[in-house]
Formats: structure tokens, sequence, C-alpha cells
């Protein structure tokens, strides 16, 4: 029986990707902004309704792939607090009340991942997004202990190429970015979906960052 995986962020880079590989490997449910973008599953990171939410899941869940996100794009001189607020609801809030209220729908040793990134160690032009994604790392740890039959674990990358982000970069920090990884590569969006099936289907990982970062320095 296929397994089944809830993607949140259904219209974004990685989850595209994802999901046209894997589209006959697992019953996918993708999970979009607004309903009327798609006639699928929906729900507002911005706008949460929670409950309403899980009333539209009527699986039992094998996976929970958290790859909704907001680029960085807001310096330190700029930010607002509302601005910092919505990267916070994004990366830590909803996904934490979302993982509560649908807890009865997801299986024993179900594999929760959330993406983070290299920003967490190195900072970002953006503060909020920096925050967000190490604040990631605690909540994994915070949801582990509360859910001890689930596993959690995050993917931290480096600059993907062709993602949103890569493609709104000047060439010159693209090539400071790649001089401080491996061989100068950019992170392949193929193996960063490989790193998600790998979490998906091997179940003595649990609270874990794996670094996919070109061992960025």
């Amino acid at each position: 029986m296929k397994k089944t995986i809830l993607i949140f962020g259904a219209n974004g880079f990685l989850a595209k990707a994802f999901i046209n590989k894997f589209e006959s490997t697992y019953h996918i449910l993708p999970v979009y902004k607004t309903s009327s973008e798609h006639k699928n599953l929906a729900f507002d990171f911005f706008n949460e309704d929670f409950d309403a939410f899980a009333k539209t899941i009527n699986y039992e869940l094998d996976g929970i792939l958290f790859l909704q996100g907001l680029n960085p794009t807001k310096g330190i001189e700029d930010i607002t607090p509302g601005d910092f607020k919505k990267m916070t609801a994004v990366n830590l809030i909803a996904p934490l009340f979302l993982i509560r209220i649908l807890s009865k729908k997801i299986k024993t040793n179900a594999s929760i991942i959330f993406i983070s990134s290299i920003a967490k160690k190195k900072g970002s032009y953006d503060p909020s997004y920096a925050t967000a994604k190490a604040g990631i790392n605690g909540l994994i740890a915070s949801l582990a202990n509360a859910y001890p039959n689930y596993r959690f674990n995050s993917l931290s990358l480096g600059l993907v190429e062709n993602s949103p982000v890569f493609n709104t970069m000047t060439l010159d920090f693209k090539k400071k970015h790649a001089e401080r990884m491996h061989r100068n590569q950019f992170i392949q969006v193929q193996n960063v979906l490989n790193g998600l099936e790998f979490l998906i289907n091997n179940t003595n990982i649990n609270k874990q960052d794996i670094a996919i970062d070109g061992g960025y320095l």
C-alpha cells in the first residue's frame, strides 16, 4: 500500500518537484494556499483555521512535509514587526498547531519533515528568515518530546540551483556563495528530493537536522 504524504506549500518549487518525481510512488495530498487555485486541500498560513483544515483530512498520514516558506526579502533597516511575525508564523507557529490538530490522524512512526537553511548558522540579510530557520531545531525537539510515536527531522539546505531565491540573486552573490561549497556546486534539487525520500522511509532517524549544503564554510 502506498504511503500517504501530506505536503504543505504545494505550489512551491520543492513541492512541485517532489510531486512530479513521486506522484506514482506515494499517495500525495497537496495543500495549496487557497482552494480556488486548485480544487484541492487548502490552508492559509496567514489566516489560519486549524479546526476547519483538520476536518478536510480524511486519511491516516504516513508523513507530513512542511515545504511552504517565505523568501528572505527585508534587511534589518527595513523589516517590520509584521514581517517578522509572518516569517515566524509560516516556519514555526502554524506547523506546531497543525501537528497538534492532526495528531490523531498521523500513523505511528510517521515522518514529519521541515525545511531549514544554512542561514540558521551563517545568518541572513533578512533576520526573520535566519531566526525562523534556527527555531526549527527547537521546535523539532519539543514536538518529538510531545509526540514520541512520530519522527521529526529537517533538511538544512544551501543555495538550491534554480530555486526562487537563487533566481533573484546577483551573479556576484552566487559566485561568492558557490566558492564556499564543495567543488563550487550549488545544491541540486534532485539531491534534496533524495533526502526527503530517505527521511520518509528510514524509520531509525529521528530528531535530526541533516545538512545538504555542500559543506558550506
